[in-house]
């Protein structure tokens, strides 16, 4: 298969990357640190898999278009495309700076439709593949200090949606991951409060997206909640 992540230098997107190092698989990752992404890409090629990668903003046109040119040209084509990448504020909704609004819907909406923009008529063409949007449980409902973030995920969810039914009859499915607070250092930093009892093993949100990579020919799952155990 050939995977391009966003989103992929830690977390999710990297762990992905790692599950999905196999002998046959070319692997496209994409996020904010050079470092980081050349850190995953060493330990992706180690496991079996060819892997690229490049430095943008996924909510930047220019970027976008780059990044997408350069994955066709060093992979021909796309099976899966993993939207992973996101940021999020938390405070009072008093506290938030136009900044705080901007760089959340820039990075969580924006950077989705410019991916799918780019890549959707390729796939048609091909008459196949799969992508997956990382979502999150506060798409489906708010919380307090959430109210910006909530609202991306929320859009995402009514993005999906809608490009679900105009992909109807194409052989390309698309679906969202929306896991509530995962173990990592992404959410650790936000959910400081929150025990580690409380959060999802980065392992069991991958093992979701797997579950809709691997979905039958004839399935096309929408979405995939996920809380942790007595949340």
């Amino acid at each position: 298969m050939n995977i391009l992540i966003t989103g992929g230098s830690s977390g999710i997107g990297a762990e992905l990357a790692k599950r999905l190092s196999t002998k046959g698989n070319m692997i496209y990752i994409t996020g904010r640190s050079a470092s980081k992404l050349a850190t995953i890409n060493s330990i992706v090629e180690k496991k079996g898999s060819t892997c690229f990668y490049d430095v943008g903003e996924v909510g930047n046109t220019v970027d976008v278009k780059r990044i997408v040119a350069d994955a066709f040209t060093k992979m021909e084509y796309i099976d899966v495309l993993i939207l992973n990448a996101g940021t999020g504020s938390f405070k009072l909704v008093e506290e938030m700076s136009d900044d705080d609004f901007d760089k959340q819907f820039n990075t969580n909406v924006r950077g989705v439709f410019l991916f799918l923009r780019e890549i959707i008529p390729h796939m048609r063409e091909r008459k196949s593949g799969q992508i997956i949007v990382t979502g999150s449980n506060l798409g489906f409902t708010g919380t307090a200090r959430g109210s910006i973030y909530s609202a991306t995920k929320f859009a995402i969810q009514g993005m999906v949606s809608s490009i679900r039914q105009e992909l109807m009859g194409s052989g390309v499915k698309l679906g969202t991951i929306n896991p509530g607070s995962v173990d990592t250092e992404w959410f650790s930093n936000h959910d400081r409060d929150i025990p580690n009892p409380r959060r999802l093993d980065v392992g069991e949100v991958v093992d979701a997206f797997m579950l809709m990579i691997n979905q039958g020919e004839r399935s096309n799952i929408n979405h995939i909640l996920l809380n942790p155990l007595n949340s």
